[in-house]
Parts: C-alpha cells; structure tokens; sequence
C-alpha cells in the first residue's frame, strides 16, 4: 500500500511538472515588483515616464483626516457609493443586493484638493463636485463603466484608486494587482508592490475574490505607491479630460467587450478551470440552477473518467482477494526483504494485477479538484445561489443552526454525508479483504479525515466531492455483488 501511495505521488509530481512547463507559455505567471524603480526599469525593460510629467506624489493622507466623519451615501447606478464632499471624490464603493463592500476606495481622489469643499449634485447615474474656484469633477456610473471627467484636467497625479488588503485572511489569498505591458500580463501580490514608475502601460488594476477595478485600455503613464502592507494606490501621471475605469464582477461576458477578460485567472489548472467554467454555463442554461449544474457536472466528470475508474476498482479487487498470499510471503520470508518483493512482483504477473491501477482515478482527479476548488472561490455566480436547503454555494450549507459560538454555530450535513459515504466504501473494499486491521483503520480513518477537511469548505466543492464518491460507491456496491 506505501509502495503504491508513493509511486502515486510520483506520478502526480511528474504530471505538474510536466503540465506547469506546457502551460507556462500560456498562462500569465505572477512577478514581483521590484523596490527599486529605476532598478526596475532596467529589470523589465520599463520606459522611463514622459519628460515633464511630475514624479513627485504626494502623500495619502486623507484615512487619518475622515477617520471620525461619517460620509454621505448615495444609490448610483449598480453601487451604493460612499462619497466625500472634502477634496470631492469617492471614498468606497459596495455592489450587489448585499452591499458587498469593494476594497477599492479614494477613486478620482486628488491630493491638492484635500483641503477644499466641493458642492455635489446627485444624478440617477452619476455624481457632480463643484469647487470653490469652479472646477469640476463628474462621476458617470454606466453598468459597471465608471467614466471621470476632470474640468480642467489637472497638471498633477490624481488617485484613480486605493487597494486595501482584506481583512479576511482567505480573501486575501485572492487579492492581486495587474498590468499590461506590451504583450504581457503581469501580476504581483498585494503584499509584494512596491513604490515603481510604469510607462506604455496598456491597463492597470486590482481584483479580490469576485470583482476587479481595471483602467480601460489605453496607453498610461501609472505609478504604484505602498504606503505599508495593507493598503496601495495607483497614480494616473497625466491625466486627461475623461478617463474610464470597469469596476465590476470577474465575468467573462462583461469583460470580454473591453479586452480585459485577461485578468481573469484560476491559478495552477487556469485551462482546465476555463472549461470547467464553460460545461457549467452550459449545464446551468439547461436546468436553470446552480447546484443541480454542479450536480451534473459532477456527474459528467465521472463518466469521463469512469474508464479509470473500472480499471481501479478491478485492480483494487483482485489485490483483495490475493492479499492472504501475500501475507504467506511475508511470512515466509520475513527475514528477506528483497525476496518477498521479488515473489510479490510474481504474484502480481501470475493474476496478470498492475499494482498503479489503482492510483489511475487519483492521477486524474487530482488537478480536476484542485481547478474546481479554485472555481468555487472565485466563481460569483455561486454566490447567493440556492439549492434544497443550502442558501449560498460559496458557502458551507449550514443545515441546522445550533447555540454554539462560530465557528460552530451551524451544523453542516453534506460533510456528514461525505464521511458516511467514505466509511460505507471502505467496509464495502474491504468486506472481502483478509489484509491487516491496521489498514483497514488507515482506510476509515482517512473517510472521517475527509469529512473533517471538507466541514468549512463551501458547498459547491462538498457537492461535487459527493456525487464523485455516490457515483463510485455505486459502481463497487456493482462490481462486489456481480463478484460474490
């Protein structure tokens, strides 16, 4: 069993190498940014910005001036939009029927204004500031199209944004800045940006978990300022009468018309994530249903790979029922290691047994569940979507509430479902087995490990995970009778 659990990795190992050489060509790799930004330019082949354009930024100051204000809010367009008066602006952006809260803030803010008092006029679709010498700044929200118009256009940097690090630590994981130079995609951490000039620059942005903020494309002089860890701010060095920025959710339908469905990104599996993405669009325009999707998708995956499947599970068999001669082996040479491995090898040809067969399925599912798993977090659709009792897809499906302090303040039943079904396979594996108890104990210990593991995850993968397991069990309950 060790043998066979490491050839496995092996093999699984071969295969991401392999697989990240391939890929690598086509996927956008993520850079870092270096600290240095003449250095840089000389890295990366960076242009230096265009003569007469300022590089000197002044400091965002403005978190410790508004720290006790409240600011008003207004409904404008898709966005519940927080906005200062003070320097005329857009302090925060939240989107959606549940107000999701964007980690953009500070759009179109411009430091030399921080001490002036605008005038603001609200529209359906748009916000107008008024200042005091009569300039004026024009927020215009068109679906998720934000359109600044700047009269007249200021001779230094304005803020096109901030991007603040999430509070949530899982949230963060998927936070990123990108950019495009050239023909290239680049893409940095958050936590790695640092103070650098960028010229030629085709768009620019940022994007957390669901929803992306990205000039639209065009060709800018930008620079990035960290002010520490948990928060940056991207700089327009010359900015012009009307600039246009897409805010809104990582869907390829909406950012597909302005060239930027580019940034969209699902990390190692990226290929196999987009037409997983596909398959379940095209379930989903059938039944009308998010979960019932991911229950035929899932099913789908199964039929694809159920050739693999069948040869495991056969494998599986046979290793079984030819266990108690192994175990004479093992007793009979139990002082030669080699020789019960060379008759062990015998054996295996004498049944006509490959002992892989059994790691086939493994080898195959592994980066479909790790592209899937990289789906559910970032997919928006499966937020908010409903199935049977399960009110979010995104999020554990919470069967029962229990008096209990979070994180376990619901009980989750497809965990328990999983787990169920992992011990029901393992007495069915091994109702014939005359193999060690120990591996027995290995094999329900790692069924109630698996259940354990899935307990937080969202309800979409444990659906996936679970119609994966009820289609195998299946097929072994199948197999075991047409055996006996």
């Amino acid at each position: 069993m060790e043998k066979r659990l490491f050839l496995a990795f092996s093999i699984t190992l071969v295969f991401f190498m392999v697989y990240s050489h391939v890929v690598k060509k086509f996927v956008p790799q993520p850079v870092a940014v270096k600290e240095d930004s003449r250095q840089q330019t000389k890295e990366v082949g960076f242009d230096v910005l265009p003569s007469g354009v300022s590089q000197e930024v002044v400091s965002l100051d403005i978190e410790e001036k508004e720290e006790n204000i409240d600011l008003p809010q207004a409904s404008v367009g898709n966005f519940i939009v927080t906005y200062s008066p003070a320097g005329g602006y857009i302090k925060k952006l939240a989107i959606g029927e549940e107000e999701y809260e964007l980690p953009f803030q500070n759009i179109g803010f411009l430091p030399e204004d921080k001490e002036k008092e605008f005038t603001f006029n609200l529209k359906r679709n748009a916000i107008e500031f008024k200042g005091p010498q009569g300039e004026k700044k024009e927020f215009v929200f068109k679906d998720y199209v934000l359109q600044i118009k700047l009269d007249p256009p200021p001779v230094s940097p304005i803020v096109l944004f901030s991007n603040y690090l999430s509070a949530k630590v899982l949230d963060q994981r998927y936070q990123e800045i990108f950019y495009s130079q050239g023909q290239k995609l680049k893409r940095v951490s958050p936590r790695k940006i640092k103070d650098s000039d960028l010229s030629n620059i085709k768009f620019a942005g940022a994007r957390d978990r669901y929803y992306a903020v990205s000039l639209l494309e065009g060709d800018y002089g930008l620079k990035w300022v960290n002010s520490d860890k948990k928060k940056s701010h991207l700089y327009l060095m010359a900015p012009s009468k009307e600039t246009f920025l897409y805010i809104g959710p990582q869907i390829e339908k909406e950012l597909k018309p302005f060239g930027l469905q580019g940034i969209m990104y699902y990390g190692f599996f990226h290929g196999i994530a987009v037409w997983m993405i596909k398959l379940l669009y095209l379930l989903h325009g059938i039944v009308g249903n998010w979960g019932l999707s991911i229950v035929l998708f899932s099913i789908s995956v199964s039929l694809v790979l159920f050739p693999f499947t069948s040869k495991s599970s056969k494998a599986m068999r046979k290793m079984q029922q030819i266990q108690p001669e192994v175990e004479e082996l093992k007793t009979k040479y139990k002082d030669n290691p080699q020789k019960i491995q060379k008759e062990t090898i015998e054996l295996y040809r004498k049944y006509k047994i490959n002992p892989l067969g059994g790691c086939l399925p493994l080898f195959f599912q592994i980066p479909v569940i790790m592209a899937f798993y990289q789906v559910v977090y970032r997919f928006i659709e499966f937020r908010g979507a409903s199935f049977l009792w399960i009110k979010d897809l995104a999020a554990p499906d919470r069967f029962l509430s229990l008096p209990f302090p979070a994180p376990v303040n619901y009980l989750n039943l497809l965990p328990l479902l999983l787990m169920a079904m992992g011990i029901a396979q393992q007495k069915i594996t091994t109702s014939s087995s005359t193999g060690s108890s120990q591996q027995k104990s290995m094999g329900l210990f790692f069924a109630v490990f698996i259940g354990i593991i899935f307990y937080g995850f969202p309800a979409a993968l444990t659906i996936y995970w679970l119609v994966q397991n009820v289609f195998t069990l299946s097929y072994q309950v199948r197999l075991s009778k047409a055996q006996n």
